[in-house]
This record gives C-alpha cells, structure tokens and sequence, in this order.
C-alpha cells in the first residue's frame, strides 16, 4: 500500500492538493478515498483544468471536480475480467482495484490493448506528460527542440509570432502532433488558447541579445518581463505546475576574479537583457508555491546550426567571418563566456520536463559544461585551427564588459546528463553548413536578431 498511497487524496481535500498528488504520481490521475480509503471518486488533471474553466477555485473542495462514478474492479478480478471491463468502457485505460467494501488495494494502468500494470506490484511509470507547449517553437532553439519531441511521442503546441518567418517549422508544420498558434505571448487570449490540454510549458519567446534588446527598450520589458510574469500567472491559474524559463548566463555580467560562478555566485547584469532576466527570474520565485514549481534555465552563450539559423552569436559569426572573408576581428578577447550548442540545450529542456518535478521544479540550473568555457581569443585560434586561411585580428575599441566563467555541476548530479558538443564540433557544424551550401549569405538580416529588428521593428 506504500506506493499506493502516493496517488490517494482524502475526500475532504482541496483541489490544489489534488493537483499536488497528481503531478508527484505520474499517472494523471488521483483516487478520492475517505478516511477508510473507502473509493469516493477519481480526478485527473483535466479534470482539474475543465473546473477551472467553469470558475471552481483550487481551494474548493475535490469533490467539486471528481468523477463520483467511476469505474473500478475487484482487486481478485482476473486478467480477463480487467480487460472485459475496459473493452466496455472504451475511454478508460486505469481503474482502482477495491474489496468487497469498496476499499482500495491497487490500481491497473493497462497499455497496449492488452498489457496490465499493477501499481503495487511496482508499476513505474516515468512521465505522464503527454502534451508540451513550447513558447517561441520556431525561434533558434524551439525548432530544435520542437523536432526532438516530436521525434520522442510528445504531443507539441508552438506559440510564436513568427517574427524571423515560418520557414524554421516548414517540414514539420502537417505533422498530426503538432499545433501551431501564430499569437503575441503580450496578449493574453493567444496564451489561453495555446495552454489548453497541455502538461508543461517550455518559454524561449523573448528578445534574445544585449544589442536587440535595447532598440526599444519598453517593448523588450513588454515581451521579456511583462508577457513572462503574465505566462507563468496564467500556468499557476490552470494548475500547469511544470513550466522550463529560458534565462542566461548573462545574468552573471561582469563578474570579479577568476573563479567558477554557480546558480547562488552574486548577479552583477551589465545590459537591460539581463536585467529583465533577472526580473523574469524573480517574478517566477514569488508566484512558486506547493504546486507551481516552475524551473529556470541559465543558458550559456548558444552555438550551432538549427533550423532558424543565427550569425549573431559569437561562434557562429566568427566562423562564417572565417570561412567567408578569411578575418575573424576580435574586441579585447580576454573576456571569458561559457558556450553550449543549441542540440544540448534542447536535450536538457527535454531532460528536465522527464524529471520528477521534486528534483527540478522551483530551481535553478546553469547550462552548459566548463571544458566549454572560453576567452573569446581562444575561440578565434579554434577556429583558426579548422579555418588556416583565416586572419585574427585583436582590437581593443568596443569592448564587451561581460566577463564570467560557470560552473555546471549542479545540473550534472541533479540531471546527470553530459553536453555532448564542443565548441570545436560547433565550428566543424558551421564549417560543413557552408560547404553544403556555398551561396549561405550569413550577413542577411534574418540571420542577427539585431539587424532585423532594426529594419522591422516590433509591433
């Protein structure tokens, strides 16, 4: 009964509580029992959401929201028995096992058609999570990661505006898993609709860059705060308790000495971009309570090819500098940045929605490994080691005063996951990119967030 009583919930409890039972015991569903844990009901999490809808608050009682009659079988009956019942019953695919007084001793998830798992018998289920909002799918990471879920089962909602195009989803946008919302993130009627029967959420649609975001700096807090706060608001309203936030490890800044900074190392932001990662940051540990336990993300600088390409990010650029004018110029060079590419930053985020939400929900990781933290001198003799005909040039006019070096360690024990590209296999990437496609033109606009918004500017 040990593991039985972890998705049990007293009839007298409330909603929010439910809730709570429902996202630690991953089957989406919990068992209303009394006092005697005799059967009252069944309640899953769209249960929980349709109330919501309706205008039932979380504190209100369960019972509010339960299904009264649900269906259930006698903890002797048969395989056969078990699989009569849900044949009958053709949208249930789990039922409480009871006694002859209606006492619950088990509970059967059965999988496949015919396939019965009896909790007590150490039914392991690893991630209820079914559908996945990802807010931002078409930018640089979302079309990485959106693929990847895709490619793993995952149900997807892509919230975007499409403000570098569509042609970042355009093979996959028929895929039958896949629901694509063109909306603002600023308005909250486009979020509604997106959040709807989804089991997480996954925010990467802000201004990304110092540069981009101080062209107009009230709609950066518009989009980099404002919407932010709203979202995560409006995931704790539906009881959407797994939210991933994209920050950046930009929030460290200009940082003193030399040593490795980690996820408690003081905040010392040097741009607006950073400071609204920081609000956004804050916003999100005020809402946190026992049930919404969103996780934040601090990303290194990111690298790599993806389906929205970007050249305006520093080892992208300075490759295609390389392989196109044979110069690669250099601002001070002794500035330190941790690099991650953008293939490992969407294995993470998909690594931490997997997770049991007690090991990553309410915290804060950095991303990245620390054999990927560079100068950015040493990122130029990298990429003069593949690109010999290049000539490196060391400027000390403008000036990049970011300056840290970080430490990854605690998202390598909670995760225990391992970046798999090197900033060297980054440069490789772009490198055949350009050999793939010799007519690349990587100073378009759509290629730098700053470029293009200075030519089409936000709404």
């Amino acid at each position: 009964m040990k593991e039985l009583n972890k998705i049990l919930v007293n009839n007298s409890a409330t909603i929010k509580e439910a809730m709570r039972v429902i996202d630690r015991g991953a089957i989406k569903t919990a068992i209303v029992v009394d006092k005697s844990n005799k059967l009252c009901g069944m309640v899953t999490d769209g249960d929980i959401r349709r109330g919501i809808l309706r205008g039932i608050g979380i504190d209100e009682k369960v019972s509010e929201v339960m299904n009264k009659n649900p269906v259930y079988a006698n903890v002797n009956s048969t395989k056969d028995d078990i699989l009569n019942i849900i044949k009958k019953k053709k949208s249930v695919l789990n039922l409480p096992l009871v006694d002859e007084n209606k006492v619950v001793k088990d509970f059967v998830v059965v999988s496949k058609g015919t396939e019965i798992s009896y909790f007590n018998k150490g039914l392991i289920v690893k991630n209820h999570i079914k559908k996945i909002l990802v807010i931002g799918g078409a930018g640089y990471i979302g079309s990485v990661l959106v693929r990847k879920l895709l490619n793993k089962g995952y149900e997807v909602n892509v919230l975007d505006n499409f403000t570098y195009g569509k042609k970042s989803l355009e093979g996959i946008k028929l895929n039958p898993k896949l629901k694509i919302i063109e909306g603002d993130t600023r308005h909250i009627s486009y979020v509604s609709e997106a959040l709807q029967d989804v089991d997480a959420v996954v925010h990467l649609a802000e201004i990304v860059g110092d540069p981009a975001c101080a062209l107009d700096t009230r709609k950066t807090q518009e989009i980099n705060y404002l919407a932010t706060r709203t979202i995560a608001l409006m995931c704790k309203h539906f009881q959407i308790n797994r939210m991933v936030y994209a920050s950046s490890c930009s929030v460290y800044g200009a940082s003193k000495g030399n040593e490795l900074l980690n996820e408690e190392s003081e905040l010392n932001p040097v741009s607006l971009y950073a400071k609204m990662k920081i609000a956004s940051e804050n916003a999100l540990t005020e809402m946190m309570d026992e049930n919404f336990r969103p996780t934040t993300l601090r990303l290194s600088t990111v690298f790599g090819f993806s389906h929205r390409p970007r050249f305006d990010l520093v080892v992208n650029l300075l490759t295609a500098k390389a392989l196109k004018e044979n110069k690669i110029t250099i601002f001070g060079g002794d500035q330190w940045r941790p690099n991650v590419h953008v293939a490992d930053v969407a294995d993470t985020i998909i690594s931490v929605l997997e997770a049991p939400i007690d090991a990553v929900g309410g915290k804060t990781f950095n991303v990245g490994t620390e054999e990927n933290n560079y100068t950015i001198n040493k990122i130029g003799e990298l990429i003069k080691e593949a690109v010999p005909s290049a000539n490196v040039v060391i400027e000390d006019k403008d000036v990049d005063k970011r300056d840290y070096k970080v430490d990854f360690s605690r998202i390598r024990k909670t995760l225990g996951i391992k970046m798999r590209m090197s900033v060297s296999d980054g440069i490789k990437e772009i490198k055949e990119a350009f050999e793939k496609n010799p007519d690349l033109d990587y100073t378009k606009r759509r290629y730098s967030n700053i470029k293009f918004l200075e030519k089409n500017h936000l709404k």
